[in-house]
């Protein structure tokens, strides 16, 4: 195990499942709470089309995927506020048509040579100092968000009529939310994977509320998780050599359902 820290590829890993186990973590209780998970879901294959769109255009796909996924975000939720249609079917218009648009922008640039399995599933091990950065900026940013508005956050998210009513502002707050999950969700999908960082966005909420209804310990339990089953699955990948995204979600729904057979194991002999 000692000798896996003399690789440098492998100390990166390391620090960039902390990294992102407290800011998937703390993302995902807010996430969940707002009923925004299938949300999560939506962008993260949403930009694949922004993906796409760099490699037609020449462009670094970081910055394309980023405005796509951003400005996604924001047309569904304007979209639900004006009361036309849900959020499930907004964003599945949304998803089968960003899919569609980076299959097109995908044909019309037949010679590319970018690793788009990359972006698809993930790359732990090959995290550059541009990725690193992102993921601090976006804890940098993220975290005083959170801790500054934590109480209307969470207000809004239990009654939104009696906290729009208290001067909560509902809309900004959720666009905030959503511009947040959107640049998260682009900052990560190069290390994680568009297909399988939609997990890291309910797994981790979901995992507290089943120890506890308490904001503190679900927040905390979540980002444990977190933390572990990243650290867990960057270990295990290496060892199995295996995919470590997929790795680290195949083990971190284990670990869930296992504790959901406990949680309702303890509350049936209760």
């Amino acid at each position: 195990m000692m000798e896996l820290f003399g690789m440098a590829f492998f100390r990166n890993a390391f620090l960039m499942c902390f990294l992102l186990g407290i800011l998937f973590g703390t993302l995902s209780f807010f996430v969940v709470m707002r009923g925004l998970s299938f949300m999560g879901a939506g962008i993260a294959h949403t930009a694949f089309a922004g993906v796409a769109l760099g490699l037609l255009l020449d462009i670094n796909p970081f910055y394309t995927s980023l405005v796509f996924c951003v400005l996604s975000a924001l047309v569904i939720g304007r979209i639900v506020r004006m009361g036309r249609i849900s959020y499930d079917v907004s964003i599945g218009i949304f998803f089968s048509f960003s899919m569609a648009l980076g299959a097109l922008f995908i044909a019309l640039r037949k010679d590319y040579t970018f690793d788009l399995m990359g972006y698809l599933f993930g790359n732990i091990l090959g995290v550059t100092d541009f990725d690193r950065t992102l993921v601090v900026i976006a804890l940098l940013v993220f975290l005083p968000f959170v801790i500054l508005f934590l109480h209307r956050i969470l207000f809004a998210s239990f009654d939104e009529e009696v906290a729009a009513v208290s001067g909560v502002p509902i809309a900004i707050l959720e666009n905030t939310m959503l511009i947040f999950l959107a640049a998260i969700i682009v900052v990560s999908i190069k290390i994680v994977g568009i297909i399988l960082v939609s997990a890291l966005i309910v797994l981790p909420a979901s995992f507290g509320l089943l120890l506890s209804r308490d904001f503190r310990l679900v927040l905390a339990a979540g980002i444990s998780y977190t933390v572990l089953i990243m650290l867990g699955g960057l270990v295990l990948s290496y060892n199995l050599d295996t995919p470590t995204g997929a790795t680290m979600v195949t083990g971190g729904t284990l670990v869930y359902f296992a504790a959901l057979g406990a949680s309702r194991f303890f509350a049936r002999s209760s």
